[in-house]
């Protein structure tokens, strides 16, 4: 099943699994590669007028110089150095925020996107990670982050290990090449739309559209001719329910401490005829009910195996197959089978099929 996504929704959460949208002002909702929200303005002292080093010789991380140096995360610009289509490329965010690699993906159209190596950063800025910035940095493409435009009196890597750089107007020093919204939004930001905390919770994507643009059709070389008789690209897009996550899914809704609990319209067998023994009798009486079930379309599985009746109604417990038919010696001698609900453990005795 993977990894499960997780949704942005407006509104409060309690309700059952998955992408629920329990919403209270607005219907907004979004998986974390496409949510965004609508962060409060940060008014930002002017500054110097150019960026002033500082050393840091014991500084790596973003908590690091907010202890030793006082410069907060949302304070600092993160300098993170990717591998784009082959292109180092250089992402800026605000240090209390997280990169979500599929909107870096989705902004510059790439095919391949990786982390740097720390040989490929050290030999393209100079410096390890911890100590890294874009300030001044020429040649490579340099995105940042939309929560850093506007900001002012910032602090970055120097590009000098063990040195920063403090007073750093971003669109001053930087003017980064391309701003985009590349950050993850968190639990509690205002929505968009609305205003209202935003809840993040984890989920199976059952279904999906994607809109493939150009991307495939141009790669493989694909025209149609338009009303007019010219030849075009045409645009694509896919949709699709993943029926291994809608088992899944059901299998996460309908389960207890022994198993699964399977719905009776989409559990694999129906019924379990589980004969008790191996006595000639209770087999064939066995076998007469599976035929039977067959024969009035029901989907039966029947356990036959030499093993102790634990075994077998543990397994069928753990498989979560909705009803046992358990047919034993005594139960033969009365004329009787019983049927045992797996949802609720209720066991019935009914009349035998002899």
């Amino acid at each position: 099943m993977g990894v499960a996504p997780r949704w942005s929704s407006c509104g409060p959460f309690g309700r059952g699994r998955g992408p629920d949208r329990h919403l209270s002002r607005c219907d907004y909702a979004a998986n974390v590669e496409k949510a965004t929200s609508a962060l409060a303005a940060i008014e930002d002292a002017p500054g110097p007028d150019s960026p002033e080093r500082f050393d840091t010789p014991d500084v790596r991380t973003i908590e690091d110089l907010d202890r030793q140096h006082g410069f907060s995360a949302q304070r600092q610009v993160k300098t993170l150095a990717y591998v784009v289509d082959e292109q180092l490329t250089l992402v800026l965010l605000r240090g209390d925020h997280a990169l979500v690699e599929q909107k870096l993906i989705d902004t510059l159209g790439a095919k391949q996107v990786r982390p740097a190596q720390p040989d490929e950063i050290v030999a393209a800025l100079g410096a390890k990670p911890g100590s890294l910035g874009a300030v001044g940095v020429t040649g490579l493409p340099v995105l940042a982050d939309e929560a850093l435009r506007g900001r002012r009196d910032m602090a970055t890597g120097a590009n000098s290990d063990g040195v920063h750089l403090r007073g750093v107007d971003v669109e001053r020093d930087i003017a980064p090449a391309r701003w985009a919204d590349l950050r993850e939004v968190t639990a509690g930001e205002p929505c968009p739309d609305c205003g209202t905390a935003l809840g993040v919770v984890r989920t199976v994507e059952i279904g999906h559209i994607f809109k493939l643009g150009s991307k495939y059709t141009e790669t493989l070389g694909v025209s149609v001719l338009d009303p007019d008789g010219e030849r075009v690209t045409p645009l694509m897009g896919s949709y699709g329910i993943g029926v291994e996550r809608a088992l899944a899914c059901t299998v996460e809704s309908h389960h207890d401490a022994k198993g699964m609990l399977w719905p009776v319209a989409v559990a694999p067998f129906e019924v379990a005829v589980v004969t008790l023994g191996q006595d000639e009798a209770v087999t064939s009486a066995g076998q007469d009910l599976y035929d039977q079930l067959r024969r009035e379309r029901v989907d039966a599985i029947w356990d036959d195996r030499d093993e102790r009746p634990g075994v077998k109604f543990s397994d069928v417990e753990l498989v979560g197959i909705p009803y046992r038919i358990t047919v034993g010696a005594r139960g033969l001698a009365a004329g009787t089978v019983e049927v045992t609900e797996r949802a609720t453990g209720e066991n019935t005795v009914v009349p035998s099929v002899r």
